[in-house]
């Protein structure tokens, strides 16, 4: 088991514990029957939630019900600072005793309690000299009685559970302290879980923080590279008179203002929602013109783009710049397969084919190409912010941004892929056939865009 990995309860620890409480549930006495069933829920909590916070909430409330305490308190041991901070307080007065810390080298229960590593029962405080006032002078709560056990981990000191004033003005029992040993023990293990879980999940999130960090400044340094280029040429143009250089120059600054922008634009289309516009479409048309866009660049790397259209599709009610900017996406990542393919295939006439199709109310396109492909271990991978094969020339946001835009005009993205021989990208959505004018959405025609007004 590695160091991060949660711990659980093995098979004979839980068996022993519902064994103890169908036991329990035999004797018919109330009070076995209700700490029975206090295990048996802990245990299950312990399996189930990692939220540390609320798990520690479910420990306390367990606590209290297998005690018949009024209320309790949970502390977790800072080993940096060597005292005790006040984890979970429940009762009227929680959110004053949180602020509370009980340093080990001062007169408290609590402090005895973690340095013994033993139960301390308290009947009555006001006759024990270890008692520490201050709580209940900052929260105007009267103890009577408190029981405070550690909860141990292999040893190691995790905290303290104490549960106040016994219902009914008793003074805890002997076994009130051995039901709490037995919670504080899988209290132990619970947070011990939930602590590993959560720092397991924060090595997650900055490992990807860097690999998106490194991803825009691998893709920014490039257009940097492109923009200093610009400079220079400007710079021998101004020198040497040169002027008709000043062409090339602002090609490459058009270039790199391009990819800023665009970097820019996706960038805030994955951390914002997208209410949908949708206007009517034709959407052959729409295929058409990325077609047209992209065609004499395909052709300059031998890379044919066609298109197979569903003939008579009717105009479709659908948002327009969505379905442009994830096939375009798609059809630009088609494009990079192939021509990666082309490096070590010579013999390659690379293809990319654009399809649609219109069925009961959905619009579904395909884009196919005969690239490199994407291996079956990385195909739930490319949807990932940040995530990119291609080096420092992308920063992995297209097809995060084409699945988030997808899914925010209620669509759904795929892609299948047989590695080496290429890949199939496809996006669906619903899209409203509109086949009269009655059909068209009611506008306000100042706000109308124009393809969207009646006529």
């Amino acid at each position: 088991m590695s160091s991060t990995e949660p711990e659980r309860l093995d098979a004979l620890e839980v068996s022993l514990i519902h064994e103890a409480a169908e036991l329990f549930e035999a004797a018919d006495h109330p009070t076995l029957l209700r700490l029975a069933k206090s295990f048996v829920r802990v245990v299950e909590i312990i399996g189930s939630v990692y939220d540390l916070r609320h798990l520690l909430e479910l420990i306390m409330r367990e606590s209290e019900r297998a005690v018949d305490a009024e209320t309790s308190s949970l502390l977790l041991y800072d080993t940096e600072s060597n005292d005790l901070a006040f984890e979970i307080a429940l009762g009227p007065k929680g959110d004053e005793i949180r602020k509370i810390r009980l340093p080990l080298d001062e007169n408290s229960i609590a402090a005895v309690s973690a340095l013994r590593r033993a139960p301390v029962n308290i009947p009555d405080v006001r006759k024990d000299p270890r008692w520490n006032k201050n709580v209940d002078e900052q929260t105007k709560f009267v103890t009577r009685s408190i029981l405070a056990v550690p909860m141990l981990r292999q040893g190691r000191l995790i905290g303290i559970i104490e549960v106040l004033n016994k219902r009914g003005g008793c003074a805890f029992t002997e076994e009130d302290v051995n039901v709490l040993l037995i919670l504080s023990s899988l209290a132990a293990i619970a947070i011990e879980n939930a602590q590993l879980y959560q720092r397991s999940l924060q090595a997650e999130r900055l490992a990807a923080l860097g690999q998106a960090v490194a991803s825009v400044s691998h893709y920014i340094k490039n257009v940097l590279t492109g923009l200093k280029g610009s400079i220079t040429l400007i710079e021998s143009a101004v020198h040497d008179g040169d002027y008709h250089i000043l062409d090339r120059a602002v090609n490459v600054l058009k270039r790199s203002y391009g990819r800023i922008a665009e970097l820019v634009k996706d960038m805030l289309s994955f951390s914002k929602g997208r209410n949908p516009e949708q206007v009517p479409t034709d959407s052959n048309q729409v295929l058409l013109e990325i077609h047209d866009m992209l065609v004499e660049s395909a052709r300059t790397r031998g890379i044919e783009i066609a298109t197979e259209l569903e003939p008579d599709t009717p105009i479709l009610l659908l948002d327009r710049e969505v379905l442009e900017k994830v096939i375009m996406n798609f059809v630009e990542n088609a494009l990079e397969a192939v021509y990666e393919r082309q490096q070590t295939d010579y013999q390659i006439e690379g293809r990319v084919t654009i399809r649609s199709r219109y069925r009961d109310g959905e619009l579904s396109i395909e884009v196919e190409d005969n690239g490199v492909g994407i291996p079956e271990w990385e195909l739930s991978k490319i949807w990932t912010a940040f995530y990119t094969t291609k080096g420092t020339s992308g920063t992995g946001l297209g097809l995060a941004v084409s699945k988030k835009l997808a899914e925010d005009v209620g669509g759904r993205v795929r892609a299948v892929s047989n590695p080496g021989q290429g890949a199939t990208f496809v996006f669906t959505l619903p899209a409203l056939a509109i086949e009269s004018p009655d059909m068209l959405p009611t506008l306000d025609d100042e706000r109308a865009p124009d393809s969207a007004r009646p006529t």
